[in-house]
């Protein structure tokens, strides 16, 4: 087994969602500049005599509470300390949670940076496995489209994929909790942006660390036979090469897509800075997690080549990936999700989501 420590660093903020809404006075209440994710067990056990349903029936909610005795700023009733608020100021606003370990420390999932990774290898990896696309190379539901594809690329079946050979623990910080912040968060196109969502992420100078190991048993005589994975070797060992260079594609495509946003000069400009960044051996620049975008989880390129390309109209209709009017040969996708920085009515695109750089010591 070859172990190597894995070090992330954050370089934009990330969000990695936890499939959880949070509710404004329910689960957090706005302090100043700042909001506090309120602990409600705390707020009951000593409160619970106020918790009494009024003439129609309803419930006070535990901010309201506070602010009936005077405790918002107690720290007995704070889970944790989110910098920023939300834009929304009504008793209904929301607020998308990130994923948390048990001790609301965020933490990136080993199962979301391995699938980062696995795209990146995939996407390289392509033309030298010689894969073609066609209609029948696709499963029937959305979520399993690629499924055959990635077959031919990494192996016949779960038990003969390569990437069994590669395990990547949950990454963890010290000081992700104190670098929570609220993202806010629109979809931009080149028309415009959409309805805002509001986000809690780690901001983008955080770094995580974790084991990234190679499992050198699955390459061996014994077990080629059966796997057949000695050719493919090569593809894990200089795996941070191909991820930087999947990395430099996508970069390079973005680059020219924010320079003609209104409003995205920040997101260009940042973009571009990453482009010009030289990686070592065992490093590569990465997006992880939320707002990554249908380039970075996809097999992207391959499937817009020319000699595919009435096929891609036919995978696009067939998946219902579009929504309003399209000619073909239009961009796809035609949006990206930016954090914003609002001051009044004004929003101006400062950062995307989620890249970071990653590098590997052998242990």
């Amino acid at each position: 087994m070859t172990t190597y420590q894995l070090q992330i660093s954050l370089l934009s903020p990330i969000h990695i969602g936890k499939g959880e809404e949070l509710r404004a006075d329910f689960d957090f209440i706005r302090l100043g500049n700042n909001t506090v994710r309120l602990n409600e067990d705390a707020i009951l056990e000593s409160f619970a005599d106020r918790f009494k349903p009024d003439q129609r029936g309803n419930y006070p909610l535990p901010g309201q509470i506070l602010r009936q005795v005077n405790q918002e700023t107690n720290p007995k009733y704070h889970r944790y300390l989110l910098r920023g608020a939300t834009r929304s100021t009504q008793v209904d606003a929301r607020l998308q949670a990130c994923i948390k370990d048990v001790y609301d420390n965020p933490y990136l999932p080993g199962s979301s940076i391995k699938g980062a990774l696995r795209t990146a290898v995939a996407w390289t990896g392509w033309d030298e496995k010689n894969v073609r696309v066609n209609m029948n190379s696709l499963e029937r539901r959305k979520e399993w489209a690629g499924q055959k594809l990635e077959r031919d690329i990494f192996g016949k079946n779960p038990n003969h994929d390569l990437f069994r050979a590669l395990q990547v623990s949950d990454c963890h910080s010290d000081t992700a909790r104190e670098k929570m912040v609220i993202t806010n968060v629109q979809v931009l196109t080149r028309g415009g942006a959409g309805s805002p969502i509001e986000l809690e992420a780690v901001a983008g100078d955080v770094v995580f660390t974790g084991t990234l190991k190679i499992d050198d048993f699955l390459f061996s005589k014994t077990a080629e036979p059966e796997l057949h994975f000695s050719q493919q070797k090569h593809w894990l060992t200089g795996l941070m090469t191909r991820v930087q260079q999947h990395s430099q594609a996508r970069l390079a495509e973005l680059a020219e897509w924010f320079k003609e946003i209104n409003q995205a000069e920040r997101v260009h400009t940042f973009i571009s800075q990453l482009s010009k960044f030289t990686a070592g051996k065992h490093q590569a620049l990465a997006q992880i997690g939320w707002g990554t975008g249908w380039d970075g989880k996809t097999f992207w390129t391959h499937l817009t080549k020319n000699e595919y390309e009435y096929q891609f109209e036919q995978i696009l209709e067939k998946y219902r990936m579009v929504r309003g009017k399209r000619q073909q040969g239009d961009d796809f996708p035609k949006s990206r999700r930016t954090i914003m920085s609002v001051k009044g009515n004004n929003t101006i695109a400062i950062a995307p989501f989620g890249w970071c750089l990653l590098e590997l010591k052998e242990q």
